[in-house]
C-alpha cells in the first residue's frame, strides 16, 4: 500500500505530465523538483498503479488514461 505522500506525488508527476503533453521526463523532472532518478522511479510507480503513459520514439511522455 503507497503511503499518502507518495500517493500525492504520483498525483502531482501525472497532472503536470497532462498539463505539459509531450515533454520529456528530464524537463518533467526540472519543473517538479525532482531528479531525474526519482522520476523515473515515480513513472514506474504511475505505471504500476493503472496510469498509462505513452512514449514516443524521442522519450516524449503523454498519460493516455487510466486502466481498471
Amino acid at each position: 500500500m503507497a503511503r499518502r505522500g507518495d500517493a500525492e506525488r504520483l498525483d502531482q508527476i501525472r497532472d503536470t505530465i497532462i498539463k505539459n503533453p509531450g515533454r520529456r521526463p528530464g524537463w518533467l523532472a526540472r519543473r517538479l523538483g525532482f531528479d531525474n532518478k526519482t522520476l523515473m522511479r515515480a513513472l514506474t510507480q504511475l505505471e504500476d498503479r493503472g496510469d498509462l503513459l505513452v512514449e514516443d520514439d524521442r522519450g516524449r511522455l503523454t498519460w493516455f488514461g487510466r486502466h481498471r
